[in-house]
């Protein structure tokens, strides 16, 4: 909220009036006492008499001579003391309580809603007229130091008169800060430490001079200096250094050159020029600049700062020193000249006594205080330098990612989402037919073989009727979804002759599932049943909803599923070849191993299966920190009836080309089978019946849709959504919500730096757009996954972004 004070000398009388916010207004009227003109004559008298020589003013008589006998350093003191005395006491009346105390609760206010990137000072501006009221230290009215008052009211100067809207800049300069340097009439003086106090600081300054050379024309130099401050490439900031002297009618003047001077108002239409390309800030350092600051800030100028009585070539050059040192440090022109005078007051007050009453800053309401704007490779890092609580939320965030519960589940809650934006944009049909085949031994199949009980282990004649049924239907490729690991004397020779029969007249590629038991040894189907000689084995563990990808030039097993696809591509892809490998009853190697010399002469299946189908370095390394970074997924958004066809075996079994053609189907000969539980009770590879599991979201969507049941899932439907991929080598890789994270912060850290710079009005418009933002980046991930086969995490990293710049929306 900004404060303005305009303080109004009518007759004997001075009139008080605050105002803020939207219209709220105090008023107070109190007598002017005639007594503070007279204590602040005196003090001027002292204080130019102690500073008579080297000043940057022309003085007429000021009614005194100085006289070398007199100590005026303790004039200056004495003086000083009475004039801030009866100062003090006057703004003390207790007409001005009420608008004191509305100061210091205002100035209370802020300190309770400060952000760290706030200053801890209020501003206020202050307007003065006549010149006589404008003359005095209003600078050092400690306002509510009677009232209780915590942190700082500053200041700050504003002509009564403003006709001009300042530039309204979102930020500043990068780079070097542009200073023009008008270097004006020295006779008397000795610029040169303004020269060094600039030069001192040339790695943030980029300072151009302009001045008077011997024997130059009045004309040309008046013209030089008028295009030099209206220089197409701007200037940041406006820097003079000689005599200056107040002149109403014309806004103050300066001295160019001997017996030379040059009216502010003169260079108006340049200094327009200057404003429109970027000049924020003026410093005159010379003498009696009150109308020169009214002038540049009524013109629309965002700041200036002048010396209210003339000053000593000394003091103007340890201002300038310190003010510089303070600017460099990135303080603001505020803070910098608080600071410069704080310097005079405490660290040379015995060598210039009350000269730190001198400098003002005028501002003009609308406008920022100026900064110079840090550079180079340390500020930056600084800068991008988290804060504490942007760590914790970077903390946070990364450890949802990673924690496997809320993993798994935000995985489950994202598929649903692909299943519903599927199915609301129609992106969910596809005009060929699925390549498999899923067989599901279901509770009627048991009944009507009239397995009663304990169907665990599987009756191994009902498989072997299953596969001869197959084969008679041209089924060339089967997956058994079963661990044969069991001894059945009657059932397991059945099934032994019907496979070798089966492989004997037609070839037909077996695949059988395998697992890890808890002690991790490997269980596999029995040779008793099949001989790996001419049959395959896979891995038939299902990660969560992940595809189990294939190992390269590991002794460990294959997957389940990529075994039935390799036998797909071979048997299909390769139908003319004479040399790929086939199961042969008489074969003496496994054929596995045939394979692996197959693929590493031809490269023939390689060539079929994505490479997303192999381990990749970064998956097998997130093994170590229990994650699955880049591992394709099973996925359930798409219907289970675009991925697979499901027949149960009784029907199969009893008319299996009436089931068959009602499907429309025509021959499995172009099909992969798998063959598995169908969701009995005792179904399971393990003993807790793990076959049977709790689906996942976007599966039971599918199935609320399709029959309004929401019925568990087996791990045969997810082998079948396995096989699926790999054979249509659609296989969605999840990008690290960990690595996104991390880019959503950095995204977030520099839209709030720039916020920062943002103005408080131009602000809702970035919440416009952040949100807009938001949604678009989720419904891209949306159709990216679709028709890229790529999950972007969309909350956890959207999150990220809010809660990096959601606190600096709220504080502008």
């Amino acid at each position: 909220m900004t404060y303005r004070l305009s303080v109004h000398k009518i007759e004997q009388s001075c009139l008080f009036e605050l105002t803020w916010g939207q219209g709220q207004r105090i008023s107070a009227s109190l007598p002017y006492p005639n007594h503070l003109t007279t204590v602040y004559q005196t003090w001027r008298r002292a204080y130019i008499s102690y500073y008579r020589q080297a000043l940057r003013g022309r003085l007429a008589a000021e009614g005194q001579v100085a006289s070398k006998n007199v100590d005026w350093h303790s004039q200056v003191v004495q003086a000083e003391a009475r004039l801030l005395l009866e100062f003090h006491k006057w703004l003390r009346h207790e007409a001005l309580f009420e608008l004191r105390a509305e100061l210091v609760k205002g100035q209370t206010t802020r300190l309770e809603q400060q952000t760290p990137t706030q200053s801890a000072s209020m501003s206020l501006f202050l307007a003065c007229s006549p010149l006589e009221i404008a003359r005095l230290p209003w600078e050092t009215w400690e306002i509510g130091a009677d009232l209780g008052q915590q942190g700082q009211i500053q200041m700050v100067r504003s002509p009564s008169t403003i006709r001009s809207a300042t530039v309204d800049r979102q930020a500043f300069r990068k780079g070097k800060t542009r200073v023009l340097t008008i270097l004006g009439d020295e006779r008397g003086l000795n610029l040169a430490g303004d020269r060094a106090a600039l030069e001192a600081q040339k790695n943030r300054l980029e300072v151009h001079y302009v001045g008077w050379h011997p024997h130059e024309e009045t004309g040309a130099l008046k013209e030089r200096i008028c295009q030099a401050i209206a220089d197409p490439k701007g200037w940041d900031v406006l820097f003079f250094a000689g005599h200056s002297n107040e002149a109403a009618l014309v806004d103050g003047q300066i001295a160019i050159a001997p017996n030379t001077a040059i009216a502010i108002r003169e260079l108006t239409p340049y200094l327009n020029q200057a404003k429109q390309r970027g000049l924020q800030f003026a410093l005159f350092n010379s003498c009696s600049g009150l109308d020169i600051a009214s002038g540049l800030i009524d013109l629309g100028l965002s700041q200036v700062a002048i010396m209210r009585e003339p000053i000593h070539n000394d003091v103007a050059q340890a201002f300038l020193v310190q003010f510089l040192q303070r600017l460099a440090r990135f303080e603001d022109v505020e803070s910098a000249l608080v600071g410069a005078c704080q310097f005079l007051k405490l660290e040379k007050n015995l060598t210039y006594p009350s000269a730190y009453l001198v400098p003002s800053l005028f501002r003009h309401p609308d406008s920022v205080p100026y900064q110079i704007q840090p550079t180079g490779w340390r500020y930056q890092l600084q800068r991008w330098r988290l804060s504490w609580r942007e760590a914790v939320i970077i903390s946070t965030l990364a450890l949802v990612s990673l924690w496997p519960t809320t993993r798994y589940w935000l995985l489950d809650q994202r598929v649903w989402g692909q299943a519903v934006y599927r199915n609301w944009t129609g992106q969910v049909i596809s005009s060929e037919p699925t390549p498999v085949l899923l067989v599901q031994i279901d509770t009627q199949t048991l009944r009507d073989r009239r397995i009663l009980g304990d169907a665990n282990p599987i009756d191994r004649t009902l498989l072997a009727d299953i596969v001869s049924t197959l084969v008679e239907q041209d089924a060339q490729v089967i997956g058994i979804d079963y661990l044969l690991d069991s001894h059945d004397p009657v059932g397991n020779p059945i099934l032994r002759q019907t496979l070798e029969q089966t492989i004997d007249r037609q070839s037909v590629w077996f695949v059988f599932g395998g697992i890890h038991d808890n002690q991790g040894q490997w269980q596999t189907v029995l040779p008793e049943i099949a001989s790996f000689n001419w049959s395959l084995e896979g891995d038939a563990n299902v990660p969560h909803w992940h595809i189990l990808p294939k190992r390269r030039f590991s002794s460990r097993s294959s997957p389940f599923s990529y075994q039935i696809a390799v036998a797909h591509f071979l048997t299909h892809a390769n139908s003319a070849s004479e040399t790929w490998p086939r199961p042969n009853l008489q074969s003496q190697t496994p054929l596995e191993q045939q394979l692996e010399r197959y693929f590493e002469q031809t490269n023939a299946v390689y060539s079929q299966l994505s490479p997303r189908a192999y381990l990749h370095p970064l998956t097998e390394f997130s093994y170590l920190l229990h994650q699955r970074w880049l591992q394709p997924l099973l996925d359930f958004s798409l219907p289970p009836e675009q991925v697979f066809t499901r027949v149960p075996a009784w029907q199969l079994l009893q008319s299996p080309e009436a089931t068959l053609q009602e499907l429309g189907i025509k021959s499995l000969q172009n099909r992969a089978v798998i063959i598995a539980a169908g969701g009995y009770d005792a179904a399971g590879l393990d003993e807790s019946g793990g076959d049977i599991a709790d689906p996942p979201p976007a599966f039971a969507h599918w199935q609320l849709q399709a029959t309004g049941i929401n019925r568990k899932l087996t791990l045969g439907e997810s082998h079948g959504y396995m096989l699926h991929h790999l054979l249509t080598q659609w296989l969605v890789v999840p990008i690290p919500a960990l690595g996104l994270i991390m880019l959503a912060a950095a995204g977030g850290k520099g839209i709030g730096l720039h916020l920062r710079q943002v103005p408080q009005t131009r602000c809702l418009p970035w919440v416009g757009g952040l949100l807009g933002g938001t949604i678009g980046y989720g419904l891209l991930s949306l159709q990216l996954y679709v028709s890229g086969a790529v999950m972007l995490p969309w909350l956890l990293p959207s999150l990220t972004v809010w809660c990096f710049v959601w606190p600096i929306l709220w504080e502008k």
